[in-house]
């Protein structure tokens, strides 16, 4: 073994065993309201032994260790299949105008000044890199998420986003399943997949069709209904026989896409990531999820960046929610929202045996809610960032009121924060090796600052405390 698979290894032990070797023999059940795909239990229980979850059920026999109180809902972990996390440093983005599609936006001096220069200021340096990995973590699960996509990435195949581990799980990086390899994870995550070569498309195609590759996300068809640029990349994605279009795919935004389009994509079991926020604010318009759902593909939600779109998974399926109120009919249930933040995404990442439901076995990745509604779905739908009662990791307490934080990791070093007014502790278990994991949420804020007023602008916030916006 070379000295730097070595090191690599010891980086992975290092990760296992702060998170999950810590609670592996620590069993505990959390009362409250459980939402499981197919139920709501009204007085239910969960119970947790080590990342694993023992039984879920209306009771619960004894031997299910202490048992907490939760005065809860209790969710499945929001999974964000579509994020450009070191981005969310950046403050909103109100260009003022709408654009014709992303080339279009990307083009401008105002999105190059706002956004791209202090974004490769701060991605140029790999301190500052790793605070903004970590601090778009922290901001996603602020935001009820426990899996993300779209981190750090390493630089020419090197180890030095190992920063990111410790915190949510990284689907497209390091997930922090049995079978995961930092930099070599099964979901691949394509910012612009027609500049792919040859030799690449050939290799994920094959990848797809052996298994190697469980999932493909694939920014396609972004712009407005009716740029006849993102609309002919359904066709450079089905190009050569299927090209893209085969199961594992799932299609990123899709706004210029037409119903035939998305029959060929069901047909095809090709998945959809919505993300209606940015796609309104960008282009004044989103995608046609009446004709993607009635045609049978599955829809997943996520909030692409908090720059043009939600600040994170909670605040997209308010947008999300108060979008579909406003159609006539709606487009979807309440609870197919819902779906649409858990079991969907795990399914169109290839992970719904791990995470995305809450079931006997399944990693312990949990949301729990203020229980301050009657209806499980609606209190979802409607949550601010000051309702996050709790978000476990794999069995490990990471972010919550500081009661339950307490509860749960008394012997363990929370860092407080106040969140809408609402106080929160979050607990950051350093890495060994990896100084950059070392520092508190304060440095990293500050850090980040002192470099982004150097580019005339200031640190993105945590979570947003308003309402929902349509304009």
């Amino acid at each position: 073994m070379s000295m730097r698979h070595l090191s690599a290894a010891i980086l992975l032990l290092s990760f296992c065993s702060s998170r999950c070797n810590a609670q592996n023999e620590q069993r505990f059940t959390l009362k409250g309201t459980i939402v499981t795909p197919s139920q709501v239990l009204s007085d239910g229980a969960i119970s947790i032994l080590g990342s694993q979850i023992e039984d879920v059920g209306a009771t619960l026999a004894g031997g299910q260790g202490s048992i907490v109180e939760t005065d809860s809902f209790i969710y499945p972990g929001l999974i964000d299949l579509h994020d450009h996390i070191t981005w969310n440093v950046l403050p909103r983005w109100r260009p003022n105008q709408l654009f014709m599609n992303r080339y279009e936006w990307q083009q401008t001096t105002a999105y190059s000044i706002a956004l791209d220069q202090p974004h490769y200021a701060i991605s140029a340096d790999r301190e500052l890199a790793c605070d903004a990995d970590r601090f778009g973590e922290i901001k996603a699960i602020v935001g009820g998420a426990t899996s993300v996509v779209g981190g750090l990435a390493p630089t020419s195949g090197t180890n030095n986003n190992a920063c990111i581990l410790g915190l949510t799980r990284n689907l497209d990086i390091y997930a922090g399943f049995p079978d995961s390899v930092l930099n070599k994870e099964k979901v691949w995550y394509v910012i612009f997949p027609f500049e792919m070569s040859l030799a690449a498309t050939v290799a994920v195609r094959s990848g797809l069709d052996s298994g190697a590759v469980r999932a493909l996300l694939v920014h396609a068809g972004e712009g407005k209904p009716t740029d006849a640029a993102a609309a002919r990349e359904f066709a450079m994605l089905a190009k050569n026989g299927d090209g893209f279009l085969r199961p594992g795919v799932s299609v990123i935004h899709g706004v210029a896409f037409n119903a035939a389009d998305f029959k060929q994509m069901a047909k095809a079991s090709v998945g959809l990531i919505w993300s209606p926020r940015s796609n309104i604010e960008l282009y004044g318009a989103t995608t046609d999820v009446f004709s993607a759902k009635g045609s049978g593909v599955k829809i997943a939600l996520a909030p692409d960046w908090s720059p043009t779109g939600s600040e994170g998974m909670i605040e997209e399926l308010k947008y999300a929610s108060t979008w579909n109120a406003a159609q006539y009919p709606p487009v979807f249930e309440n609870a197919e929202l819902v779906k649409m933040a858990t079991v969907v995404p795990a399914q169109l990442a290839g992970a719904d045996k791990q995470i995305g439901t809450l079931d006997k076995g399944m990693y312990a990745d949990l949301l729990l809610i203020r229980r301050n509604a009657s209806d499980a779905y609606q209190a979802l739908l409607h949550a601010s960032p000051a309702d996050v009662r709790l978000v476990m990791i794999g069995g490990v307490p990471t972010y919550g009121d500081a009661d339950l934080m307490d509860r749960l990791l008394p012997q363990h070093e929370l860092e407080r924060l106040t969140v809408c007014g609402v106080p929160k502790k979050i607990y950051i278990k350093p890495q060994q090796g990896i100084p950059e994991t070392a520092k508190t949420f304060k440095q990293i804020t500050g850090e980040l600052q002192t470099k982004l007023s150097e580019w005339g602008t200031s640190l993105a916030e945590l979570a947003p405390c308003e309402g929902v916006n349509l304009n």
